[in-house]
C-alpha cells in the first residue's frame, strides 16, 4: 500500500519547512508564554514555592516510580501496532520512532506531532508506517474523550460542585451512554472503520483518511481488547500520579471523583489544541476541574506543572538523542514510497 506523505500533512517533517510554519510555531510558543504569565499574575506563586518545600518524599517518590509503568504500557502499546507491518521492523526503530514521537507530540499543539512516530519505522512503506500511528493515536483518542465524557456526566454527583458547568440528569445519563459507547468503539474498531471510510469516500479531500483507517479495519476484536486495555491502563497510571502528586503538595482528594476530576482536566486539554503540549491551556484547566473537589488553585497548578515536567518534557528530551533520524527522513521518500 502506498500513500502520498503529504496525505497526512507529515511532509513538511523533513521537506523543510515555510514562513507559515514558522510563523505558526512563533504563536504557539507566544501564547504559551502568555498563558503561563497569566497564571503568573493571577496565582500566588510564593505560596507553590512553599507548598514545594514540603513535598511529601513517599507521594513523591511513588509519583517518579510509575513514570516507569507509564510509559512502558504506551511504548507496548505501539510496539504491538509497529509489529502489524511485518517481521521486519526492527525493534531499534520502534524505540527510536516511541521516543520521537514524544518530541514531536511535544512541540506541536494537542501533540499532533505524535501522528509522525510511524514515519521513523525505517523498513517500512510510508502509507502503512503512517496509518498503524493512526490506529496507535486512535486508542488514545478513544480513551481520553470516552471516560472525559463519562466523568462529565458523572462527577456532579460525587461531591464536585463549580460554577461553570452544571446540566440535569437526564444530560449527565446521556454524556454517560455516549462515553460508554465510544470506549467500545475500541473493542470494534474494523466496524466503525468501515462506517466512516462509506461516509467519507465521497468526499475527494478525505482520501487520506480515508485511506488511514483500513489500519484500524484489519484489527480484529481480540488485539483490539488488548490495545485499548494497554491505553487505559496507562491512562489510569497518569491519573494516580497526579493524585499522588496532590498529596505530596498535601491535598487529599476522594479518590473516584479525584481521579474523574484530573480525567476531566485531560479531556479538557486535549480538545483545546492551541498551545505547544498544551503548556499553560493544561494548568487552567487543572485550576478550573480541581476547584470542584476544593483543590486550592496554587497546588492544581503547581502539580500539573510538575507532571507535565516528568510525563511530557522528559520523554520529549529523551526523543533528542534520536534527532538524526529526523534529518535522514528526506533520503527515504523514494525508497519508502
Amino acid at each position: 500500500m502506498s500513500v502520498p506523505v503529504s496525505d497526512y500533512g507529515m511532509g513538511n517533517l523533513a521537506n523543510g519547512s515555510g514562513w507559515k510554519r514558522h510563523v505558526a510555531f512563533f504563536l504557539k510558543v507566544s501564547l504559551s508564554l502568555a498563558l503561563l504569565y497569566l497564571l503568573y499574575r493571577r496565582l500566588d506563586w510564593k505560596g507553590i514555592s512553599n507548598g514545594l518545600s514540603f513535598v511529601g518524599g513517599r507521594e513523591l517518590l511513588a509519583v517518579i516510580l510509575l513514570w516507569i509503568p507509564n510509559q512502558y504500557l504506551q511504548y507496548l502499546r505501539w510496539k504491538l501496532l509497529a509489529k502489524r507491518a511485518g517481521e521486519n521492523v526492527l525493534e531499534s526503530d520502534i524505540r527510536a520512532s516511541y521516543w520521537l514521537g514524544h518530541t514531536l507530540g511535544f512541540i506541536t499543539p494537542g501533540r499532533v506531532g505524535a501522528y509522525g512516530r510511524g514515519l521513523f519505522l525505517t523498513n517500512v512503506p510510508l502509507g502503512k508506517a503512517s496509518v498503524l500511528t493512526v490506529a496507535e493515536r486512535l486508542y488514545s483518542a478513544i480513551t481520553v474523550n470516552g471516560f472525559g465524557l463519562i466523568a462529565l456526566g458523572i462527577l456532579p454527583y460525587l461531591g464536585w460542585k463549580t460554577e461553570w458547568l452544571f446540566w440535569s440528569g437526564g444530560v449527565s445519563i446521556l454524556l454517560s451512554l455516549l462515553g460508554t459507547l465510544l470506549l467500545c468503539v475500541g473493542l470494534v474498531p474494523g466496524r466503525i472503520a468501515k462506517l466512516i471510510r462509506g461516509v467519507l469516500q465521497i468526499r475527494v479531500r478525505a482520501a487520506g483518511l480515508v485511506t488511514s483507517l483500513e489500519a484500524a479495519q484489519g484489527i480484529q476484536t481480540r488485539s483490539a481488547a488488548l490495545y485499548l486495555f494497554l491505553a487505559i491502563a496507562s491512562l489510569l497510571v497518569s491519573l494516580l500520579q497526579f493524585i499522588l502528586m496532590l498529596g505530596a503538595l498535601g491535598v487529599e482528594v476522594p479518590l473516584l471523583a479525584g481521579l474523574l476530576a484530573v480525567h476531566l482536566n485531560f479531556f479538557l486539554k486535549g480538545n483545546i489544541p492551541l498551545t505547544l503540549g498544551s503548556l499553560g491551556v493544561g494548568e487552567w484547566t487543572a485550576m478550573l476541574c480541581l476547584r470542584g473537589l476544593g483543590v486550592p488553585d496554587s497546588q492544581a497548578i503547581a502539580a500539573s506543572l510538575l507532571l507535565f515536567a516528568l510525563n511530557v518534557a522528559l520523554p520529549a528530551a529523551i526523543g533528542l538523542i534520536h534527532v538524526k533520524r529526523i534529518f535522514a527522513l528526506p533520503r527515504q521518500w523514494r525508497s519508502r514510497s
